[in-house]
């Protein structure tokens, strides 16, 4: 085992709380922090803050030895938060603020979870690699973009290995409601038609187990020395029609309810989203072991089954 004890920002959220889960699988001690009021993951220990205050947090571990930090918080996941100012002080920041938290505990590496939206529209459809300019013009990927940056500059500074990990496409139980696998679950179970782009989209899909496997690999690569950065993919082009489908069969509905063409797509959609996962794959051995296919059915069976728990405790409490 590389490393013993980890702190994991944004536990609460959905990579985060994965990443919490898989860490503790494996026999590390994990420290999950996050928002104030945020629901936070069974950890080792919790810490919550409005603002990681390198001092502050050095004070409320002062008894701990951090060795690897993950910092998987942000602000901006759901298009709905576009709040200019929470934006910079969450994905910009706070960042920084993080890595010195970091160097504060005297921990050996430094984990930041970017995001592929910092590489922009990408016109030409070639797998993305990491040497390609970041050119985001939305308000995400530019604050990703600006955040890691940033946090870069401040990590070797203060001479912490940081390893910059841009994940594509990452899905499975635990998405928030408004992604695509969700909704089309919450839909199809219901009989209701689903409404969506003609689905042309290239993606690069990603199953969560895969993804926080992937996260772990980088932070032993960053232990060892190799900062990356690193795309987080499978580097398999998938269509967004092809996934809807593929969701559809998982839970045997008639590929007529899928109405393609439906909705149009969105202003500055990119229409190829695909990474190159060879430099992470050379540092860690990591690849993908999970295909979307069978990630698509797990899913499924893990929304079909959370469906079920409440009805069956409705259903007990009637006959009670």
């Amino acid at each position: 085992m590389s490393f013993a004890t980890a702190l994991v920002t944004g536990a609460s959220g959905f990579i985060g709380r994965a990443l919490t889960a898989r860490l503790l699988e494996t026999g590390r001690r994990v420290i999950a922090a996050g928002r104030e009021g945020s629901a936070l993951p069974a950890a080792d220990r919790s810490l919550r803050l409005a603002f990681p205050d390198p001092e502050a947090v050095r004070q409320a571990l002062a008894r701990e030895r951090v060795e690897i930090v993950f910092h998987c918080a942000a602000y901006g996941v759901n298009p709905a938060d576009r709040d200019p100012a929470a934006m910079h002080a969450a994905n910009v920041a706070a960042v920084g603020a993080w890595v010195e938290a970091a160097a504060a505990l005297g921990a050996r590496a430094f984990v930041h979870l970017g995001s592929c939206a910092e590489y922009g529209v990408v016109s030409d459809e070639r797998p993305i690699g990491e040497d390609r300019p970041l050119l985001a013009t939305d308000l995400y990927g530019t604050s990703k973009a600006e955040g890691g940056l940033r946090s870069a500059e401040t990590a070797a500074r203060l001479r912490i290995p940081f390893v910059w990990v841009r994940p594509f496409g990452v899905f499975g139980p635990g998405e928030a409601a408004h992604r695509l696998l969700p909704y089309l679950h919450a839909r199809l179970r219901t009989g209701a038609r689903v409404d969506l782009t003609p689905g042309r989209q290239m993606r690069d899909y990603l199953y969560i187990d895969d993804a926080v496997a992937g996260l772990i690999a980088a932070g032993d690569a960053a232990l060892k020395g190799q900062g990356g950065p690193y795309n987080l993919c499978s580097g398999r082009a998938v269509t967004i029609r092809a996934v809807a489908e593929e969701a559809a069969c998982a839970m045997q509905v008639p590929l007529d309810r899928l109405a393609f063409g439906a909705r149009d797509y969105r202003p500055g959609e990119p229409m190829w989203m695909v990474g190159d996962p060879a430099r992470l794959a050379a540092a860690s051995g990591f690849r993908a072991a999970i295909g979307v296919e069978d990630g698509i059915a797990r899913m499924m069976l893990a929304l079909d089954r959370r469906v079920a728990r409440p009805a069956d405790a409705r259903r007990r409490g009637a006959q009670a």
